[in-house]
Protein backbone atom coordinates (compact mmCIF):
# COMPACT_ATOMS: atom_id res chain seq x y z
CA UNK A 1 0.00 0.00 0.00
CA UNK A 2 1.39 3.44 -0.99
CA UNK A 3 2.77 5.53 2.03
CA UNK A 4 -0.15 8.47 1.22
CA UNK A 5 -2.75 5.88 1.36
CA UNK A 6 -1.62 4.38 4.61
CA UNK A 7 -1.52 7.43 6.31
CA UNK A 8 -5.44 8.67 4.83
CA UNK A 9 -6.28 4.95 5.94
CA UNK A 10 -5.29 5.60 10.03
CA UNK A 11 -6.54 9.34 9.50
CA UNK A 12 -10.21 7.89 8.45
CA UNK A 13 -9.39 5.34 11.54
CA UNK A 14 -8.85 7.92 14.41
CA UNK A 15 -11.54 10.28 12.88
CA UNK A 16 -14.22 7.01 13.24
CA UNK A 17 -13.18 6.59 16.41
CA UNK A 18 -13.56 10.01 17.37
CA UNK A 19 -17.05 10.35 16.60
CA UNK A 20 -18.10 7.48 17.82
CA UNK A 21 -16.44 8.91 21.24
CA UNK A 22 -17.86 11.96 20.85
CA UNK A 23 -21.49 10.39 20.09
CA UNK A 24 -21.39 8.09 23.38
CA UNK A 25 -20.60 11.24 25.55
CA UNK A 26 -23.24 13.14 24.26
CA UNK A 27 -25.80 10.14 24.64
CA UNK A 28 -24.36 10.13 28.16
CA UNK A 29 -24.64 13.62 29.45
CA UNK A 30 -28.66 14.12 27.70
CA UNK A 31 -31.26 13.29 30.47
CA UNK A 32 -32.97 10.03 29.75
CA UNK A 33 -35.75 10.37 27.82
CA UNK A 34 -36.85 7.10 27.88
CA UNK A 35 -38.41 4.12 30.27
CA UNK A 36 -41.75 4.04 31.57
CA UNK A 37 -43.08 6.34 34.64
CA UNK A 38 -43.81 3.86 36.95
CA UNK A 39 -46.10 5.96 39.38
CA UNK A 40 -46.29 4.48 43.40
CA UNK A 41 -49.03 5.60 45.30
CA UNK A 42 -48.60 6.30 48.73
CA UNK A 43 -51.11 3.56 49.90
CA UNK A 44 -53.43 6.19 51.86
CA UNK A 45 -57.09 6.31 51.04
CA UNK A 46 -59.02 9.63 50.87
CA UNK A 47 -60.96 11.08 54.14
CA UNK A 48 -64.48 9.68 53.86
CA UNK A 49 -67.34 11.92 53.67
CA UNK A 50 -71.06 12.31 52.59
CA UNK A 51 -69.24 13.01 48.70
CA UNK A 52 -67.34 9.54 49.08
CA UNK A 53 -64.19 11.06 47.88
CA UNK A 54 -63.89 11.69 44.76
CA UNK A 55 -66.77 11.34 42.82
CA UNK A 56 -68.50 11.09 39.26
CA UNK A 57 -71.77 12.42 38.00
CA UNK A 58 -72.68 10.96 34.85
CA UNK A 59 -75.18 13.58 32.89
CA UNK A 60 -78.66 12.67 31.14
CA UNK A 61 -78.63 13.31 27.38
CA UNK A 62 -82.34 15.83 27.87
CA UNK A 63 -80.23 17.98 31.25
CA UNK A 64 -78.99 21.35 30.18
CA UNK A 65 -75.51 19.69 30.62
CA UNK A 66 -76.12 17.36 28.30
CA UNK A 67 -72.40 15.80 26.72
CA UNK A 68 -72.02 14.03 23.67
CA UNK A 69 -70.43 11.23 24.48
CA UNK A 70 -68.31 9.12 22.15
CA UNK A 71 -67.75 6.00 24.38
CA UNK A 72 -67.52 4.66 27.59
CA UNK A 73 -66.95 6.55 31.18
CA UNK A 74 -66.62 9.98 29.06
CA UNK A 75 -68.38 11.51 31.54
CA UNK A 76 -66.58 14.68 33.84
CA UNK A 77 -63.89 12.87 35.45
CA UNK A 78 -61.28 14.11 37.93
CA UNK A 79 -57.65 12.96 37.19
CA UNK A 80 -57.16 10.94 40.03
CA UNK A 81 -55.69 7.26 40.68
CA UNK A 82 -58.99 5.25 41.37
CA UNK A 83 -57.93 3.01 44.19
CA UNK A 84 -56.90 6.05 46.53
CA UNK A 85 -59.19 9.10 45.17
CA UNK A 86 -56.16 11.51 46.82
CA UNK A 87 -52.92 12.89 45.89
CA UNK A 88 -50.66 14.51 47.11
CA UNK A 89 -48.56 17.88 46.61
CA UNK A 90 -45.28 19.69 47.07
CA UNK A 91 -46.51 23.34 46.42
CA UNK A 92 -48.61 25.42 48.39
CA UNK A 93 -50.70 26.18 45.40
CA UNK A 94 -50.91 23.17 43.13
CA UNK A 95 -52.69 22.27 39.99
CA UNK A 96 -55.12 20.03 39.50
CA UNK A 97 -56.52 18.25 36.59
CA UNK A 98 -60.34 17.53 35.46
CA UNK A 99 -61.54 15.87 32.37
CA UNK A 100 -64.05 17.52 30.76
CA UNK A 101 -66.51 16.10 28.18
CA UNK A 102 -68.18 17.71 25.06
CA UNK A 103 -71.18 19.66 27.00
CA UNK A 104 -73.66 22.84 26.67
CA UNK A 105 -72.21 24.61 30.26
CA UNK A 106 -70.24 26.86 29.34
CA UNK A 107 -69.09 27.75 32.76
CA UNK A 108 -68.23 25.90 36.23
CA UNK A 109 -67.68 26.57 39.90
CA UNK A 110 -64.36 25.61 41.50
CA UNK A 111 -63.73 25.32 45.09
CA UNK A 112 -61.49 24.40 47.63
CA UNK A 113 -62.24 23.52 51.19
CA UNK A 114 -60.24 21.93 54.23
CA UNK A 115 -61.22 18.93 55.64
CA UNK A 116 -63.72 20.79 58.01
CA UNK A 117 -65.49 22.25 55.11
CA UNK A 118 -63.88 25.88 55.39
CA UNK A 119 -63.75 27.33 52.11
CA UNK A 120 -59.78 27.95 51.17
CA UNK A 121 -60.68 29.19 47.52
CA UNK A 122 -63.43 29.50 45.48
CA UNK A 123 -64.32 31.18 41.63
CA UNK A 124 -66.59 30.61 38.25
CA UNK A 125 -64.02 29.58 35.17
CA UNK A 126 -64.71 29.09 32.02
CA UNK A 127 -64.69 25.85 30.34
CA UNK A 128 -63.11 25.01 27.02
CA UNK A 129 -65.24 24.95 24.04
CA UNK A 130 -63.59 21.46 23.12
CA UNK A 131 -63.70 18.22 25.37
CA UNK A 132 -59.63 17.35 26.82
CA UNK A 133 -57.87 17.29 30.25
CA UNK A 134 -58.84 20.80 31.69
CA UNK A 135 -55.62 22.14 34.18
CA UNK A 136 -57.12 24.03 37.44
CA UNK A 137 -54.31 25.82 39.39
CA UNK A 138 -54.64 27.40 42.75
CA UNK A 139 -53.38 30.71 41.78
CA UNK A 140 -50.67 32.75 44.13
CA UNK A 141 -52.79 34.94 46.12
CA UNK A 142 -55.32 32.52 46.99
CA UNK A 143 -53.89 30.89 50.56
CA UNK A 144 -51.58 28.31 50.39
CA UNK A 145 -52.58 24.42 51.14
CA UNK A 146 -50.69 23.70 54.71
CA UNK A 147 -48.31 20.59 55.05
CA UNK A 148 -49.89 17.52 56.03
CA UNK A 149 -53.32 18.98 55.79
CA UNK A 150 -56.03 17.33 53.76
CA UNK A 151 -57.99 19.32 51.38
CA UNK A 152 -61.30 18.77 48.63
CA UNK A 153 -61.54 20.45 45.70
CA UNK A 154 -65.24 20.40 43.25
CA UNK A 155 -65.90 21.18 40.16
CA UNK A 156 -69.63 21.80 39.75
CA UNK A 157 -70.73 22.37 36.56
CA UNK A 158 -73.28 25.38 35.55
CA UNK A 159 -75.58 23.83 33.24
CA UNK A 160 -78.39 26.87 33.75
CA UNK A 161 -78.63 30.34 34.28
CA UNK A 162 -77.14 30.12 37.76
CA UNK A 163 -75.60 27.47 40.16
CA UNK A 164 -78.45 24.82 41.30
CA UNK A 165 -78.24 22.66 44.30
CA UNK A 166 -78.08 19.86 42.23
CA UNK A 167 -75.85 20.22 39.41
CA UNK A 168 -73.57 17.73 38.35
CA UNK A 169 -70.10 18.04 40.26
CA UNK A 170 -67.07 16.29 40.54
CA UNK A 171 -64.24 16.09 43.62
CA UNK A 172 -61.18 15.09 44.35
CA UNK A 173 -58.72 15.44 47.76
CA UNK A 174 -55.35 16.58 47.82
CA UNK A 175 -52.55 16.81 50.30
CA UNK A 176 -49.75 18.82 50.65
CA UNK A 177 -46.53 16.75 51.96
CA UNK A 178 -43.05 17.38 53.02
CA UNK A 179 -39.47 15.30 52.26
CA UNK A 180 -36.75 15.44 54.44
CA UNK A 181 -34.99 14.37 50.58
CA UNK A 182 -35.09 17.34 48.17
CA UNK A 183 -37.35 15.32 44.96
CA UNK A 184 -38.21 18.81 43.82
CA UNK A 185 -36.47 19.91 40.36
CA UNK A 186 -34.15 23.11 41.24
CA UNK A 187 -32.92 22.79 37.07
CA UNK A 188 -34.58 25.15 34.94
CA UNK A 189 -34.96 22.18 32.58
CA UNK A 190 -37.74 20.23 33.06
CA UNK A 191 -37.21 16.58 31.65
CA UNK A 192 -39.06 12.90 31.89
CA UNK A 193 -36.13 11.92 34.64
CA UNK A 194 -38.23 15.19 36.99
CA UNK A 195 -41.46 13.04 35.95
CA UNK A 196 -40.07 9.82 37.14
CA UNK A 197 -38.55 11.18 40.32
CA UNK A 198 -41.70 12.57 41.95
CA UNK A 199 -43.93 9.66 40.49
CA UNK A 200 -41.48 7.15 42.30
CA UNK A 201 -42.24 8.94 45.87
CA UNK A 202 -46.42 9.33 45.16
CA UNK A 203 -46.20 12.54 44.34
CA UNK A 204 -49.56 12.42 42.28
CA UNK A 205 -50.00 16.34 41.24
CA UNK A 206 -46.84 17.42 40.80
CA UNK A 207 -46.11 14.34 38.23
CA UNK A 208 -49.07 15.36 36.14
CA UNK A 209 -48.57 19.07 36.15
CA UNK A 210 -44.87 18.50 35.67
CA UNK A 211 -45.52 15.97 32.79
CA UNK A 212 -48.47 18.31 31.44
CA UNK A 213 -45.68 20.91 31.32
CA UNK A 214 -43.11 19.04 29.05
CA UNK A 215 -46.26 18.38 26.60
CA UNK A 216 -47.56 21.82 26.19
CA UNK A 217 -43.82 22.81 25.74
CA UNK A 218 -43.14 19.58 22.65
CA UNK A 219 -47.08 19.12 21.43
CA UNK A 220 -45.55 16.71 18.88
CA UNK A 221 -43.39 14.92 21.30
CA UNK A 222 -45.21 11.33 20.96
CA UNK A 223 -42.30 9.85 23.35
CA UNK A 224 -44.29 12.30 26.18
CA UNK A 225 -48.09 11.67 24.56
CA UNK A 226 -46.98 7.48 25.62
CA UNK A 227 -45.56 8.31 29.04
CA UNK A 228 -48.97 10.62 29.39
CA UNK A 229 -51.29 7.81 28.45
CA UNK A 230 -49.44 5.34 30.27
CA UNK A 231 -49.24 6.95 33.44
CA UNK A 232 -53.06 7.56 33.74
CA UNK A 233 -53.67 3.72 32.28
CA UNK A 234 -51.50 2.65 35.74
CA UNK A 235 -53.99 4.23 37.80
CA UNK A 236 -57.35 2.94 36.33
CA UNK A 237 -57.74 6.33 34.38
CA UNK A 238 -57.84 4.64 30.53
CA UNK A 239 -61.16 6.34 29.19
CA UNK A 240 -59.75 9.22 29.27
CA UNK A 241 -55.95 8.58 28.99
CA UNK A 242 -55.80 9.48 24.61
CA UNK A 243 -57.86 12.59 25.50
CA UNK A 244 -55.55 15.99 24.70
CA UNK A 245 -54.90 18.72 27.22
CA UNK A 246 -56.95 21.81 27.08
CA UNK A 247 -56.96 25.25 28.09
Amino acid sequence: MPKSHKHSFMYLRVLRAALVTLIAIALLSVPSMAGKITFRPPGEPAPKDTAGGASRTVFGETTACSSARTGIGKSVTVVLPTTTNIGFTLTEHPTVFVYIPQTTARKAFFSVQDEKNNNVYQTDIKLPSQPGVMQLKLPPDAPGLKANKNYKWSLVMICTADLEPDSPFVSGWIRRVEYKTNIRNNSKTITLDSVSKLAETGIWYDTLATLAQLRMNQPNNQLLATSWQELLDSVGLNAIANEPLVN
